[in-house]
């Protein structure tokens, strides 16, 4: 249960600082003041405290009093069972501060927002319902009884809540209208791949071996490529095979024994430079005993640098000396030159023997070993030209007809490929087209169902009629309190309507022919029972109500049957909302208005 206690506000519509009101503390308290003292703002402070709006979307600049015009604050005490709370709102030059508490602890977030967001949680009641629990008037409920059939059930769908059952309906019906296009689409997909399945069958669709390809002879291509280039060039290869022949036969010509040295001529090859060189040695020492002699005989027996004489006998014995060595080296360069002569001779053979390996060293070279020795025949290589190059046509014509087969086996395969792989997706694609399928028709079987069930004539209808049927009850209970036992409401639902029917001591009566008093008496049952049925279906039981304009409309036993009813509501602290009139057994607020300026008192 949800117990309002004590609510405090500063500077709030006409209402100064420092006003209060306990809520908790009676069972029935009148509110009385003239029109426009501010009787009927104190609903709507505590709806801004709580919910952060009010029921007539009063702005927040235009909450504060505009006598100060500096910003407002408001504080409840409350309790949610076992749990007490504060709330205080705190509003200051266009910017809002909220604190909530719970058992003393702050459990405020960071902004206004959240911090409300918490406290619906707490209270587990949206504004629409406390506004209709905490506050109502006859207004609402004269217009609930005289309007129309459609109107007055309309009433009752918003008022209880079963206007939700009406969106989950067209909720319902939208969502109804997507599945049912998905299972149109769905349908449609289905027989267009099975359609599709069944006219592009293949009759096989095991794909085919390709066929080995024949190869041409690697040696038969080199050779026709050789052969082609000797018939190109076959005078020019035949001049070279005589040439090469010539070469051949000149090489069989010369004997190794032509070119060879005998042991003689080696030796002499091998003494020609000594020998040459003795030769050397003794020409010199003839030219030095000349040049001496021939001084010797200019000396005139007197030396030429001291002038003194020289022994003749001396230059005699040298002149003896160097005579002899000369005519012995004179005939050793004889001896010499001859041998030097012979030497020569052996020399002109082996110079010869060099040419001649010379020349079979070049005809070597110029040899071709390669270079066949027949004489090309140009008919002979045309033929065989012409009989490899067929061979190698013929294995290229087998190729190229394997190469179509295998070209029309590979199309043919692909194609197969292309089909099982087609088709493989779209059986795939079916499967998986035919669960969603499955899913969507039973889902739009379960949705039919359920906007079945919410539309007017099923939950809505069945709902109604539960809520009507207890609506009446308690009105009839209030109606025998407030009548003593006089009239009788009954409510009846047939299809968009809500048909009331009023009986006067049994015998049926229109609302409308009701007196004043009368009417006020039935409205006022009405809305008792209203506001004790909505309590029970929000399951949020509020300690506070509002009755605003009821007591005006009663005459004075309509009044005093009124507090009896309230006065038996031991859970409920009833304002009375008047004008002017009082009782003298119950609690009084009273608010004053002095220039403009509200207080209570």
């Amino acid at each position: 249960m949800i117990t309002l206690k004590t609510l405090q506000w500063d500077n709030c519509f006409s209402y100064g600082f420092g006003n209060s009101i306990d809520l908790s503390e009676n069972n029935l308290t009148q509110l009385i003041g003239k029109n426009g003292a501010g009787k009927s703002s104190i609903p709507l402070i505590l709806e801004e405290v709580l919910f952060n709006k009010n029921s007539k979307s009063i702005k927040k600049a235009d909450i504060q009093n505009r006598e100060f015009n500096k910003g407002y604050n408001i504080s409840l005490d409350f309790s949610v069972d076992a749990d007490d709370y504060i709330i205080e709102v705190r509003r200051s030059r266009g910017t809002i501060k909220v604190r909530l508490t719970k058992n003393s602890e702050d459990i405020s977030s960071h902004t206004a927002t959240n911090t409300y967001k918490t406290l619906e949680e707490v209270l587990k009641l949206d504004f629409k319902t406390f506004s209709q629990l905490v506050y109502q008037n006859t207004g609402a409920s004269l217009q609930f009884l005289t309007a129309t059939d459609a109107n007055r059930k309309k009433f009752l769908t918003d008022l209880f809540g079963i206007d939700e059952y009406e969106k989950y309906y067209e909720t319902f019906k939208d969502v109804t209208k997507g599945i049912s296009t998905n299972v149109t689409r769905l349908r449609a997909n289905v027989d267009n791949v099975e359609k599709w399945l069944e006219s592009n069958k293949l009759e096989d669709t095991i794909p085919q071996t390709m066929l080995d390809l024949p190869k041409v002879s690697e040696e038969d291509e080199k050779l026709v490529r050789s052969l082609k280039k000797d018939f190109e060039n076959i005078f020019e290869t035949n001049k070279k095979i005589s040439k090469n022949n010539t070469y051949k036969e000149l090489l069989s010509s010369i004997s190794p024994s032509d070119f060879s040295k005998t042991a003689e001529e080696a030796k002499g090859l091998a003494s020609y430079d000594s020998l040459m060189l003795k030769v050397g040695n003794n020409q010199s020492i003839i030219d030095h005993n000349k040049k001496e002699l021939s001084g010797l005989s200019q000396l005139e027996g007197k030396c030429p640098t001291c002038k003194q004489e020289i022994d003749l006998g001396a230059i005699e014995r040298l002149n003896r000396e160097r005579s002899a060595e000369t005519k012995e080296a004179e005939e050793e360069i004889i001896v010499l030159k001859q041998r030097i002569l012979d030497i020569k001779t052996v020399n002109n053979s082996i110079d010869k023997k060099n040419k001649k390996y010379k020349e079979f060293q070049d005809l070597l070279g110029l040899y071709d070993k390669e270079i066949p020795v027949d004489i090309l025949d140009g008919n002979a290589l045309s033929s065989e030209i012409q009989v490899i190059t067929d061979r190698i046509a013929t294995i290229r014509l087998e190729i190229s007809k394997v190469e179509r087969v295998n070209e029309s086996r590979r199309e043919g395969n692909t194609r197969i490929k292309l089909f099982l792989e087609q088709a493989e997706k779209l059986k795939t694609e079916l499967s998986i087209a035919q669960i969603s399928l499955g899913k969507e028709e039973k889902l739009l079987s379960n949705l039919d169902i359920l906007k079945r069930a919410f539309s007017t004539n099923g939950l809505i209808a069945y709902k109604l009629e539960n809520l009507v049927k207890e609506l009446e009850d308690l009105t009839n209970l209030y109606l025998a309190e407030l009548s003593d036992g006089r009239f009788g409401l009954s409510f009846v639902v047939e299809k968009d309507k809500l048909n009331v029917s009023l009986t006067d001591n049994g015998n049926s009566v229109d609302i409308l022919a009701l007196s004043s008093g009368e009417l006020a008496r039935v409205n006022t049952a009405t809305l008792l029972s209203i506001r004790k049925l909505m309590s029970s279906i929000s399951k949020s039981r509020l300690n506070v109500l509002f009755l605003d304009e009821v007591i005006n409309v009663l005459d004075e036993l309509g009044r005093e049957k009124l507090v009896e009813v309230l006065l038996a509501e031991e859970e409920l602290n009833t304002y009375m909302v008047s004008h002017g009139w009082t009782h003298p057994l119950l609690d009084k607020i009273e608010v004053v208005k002095e220039r403009n300026i509200s207080r209570l008192e």
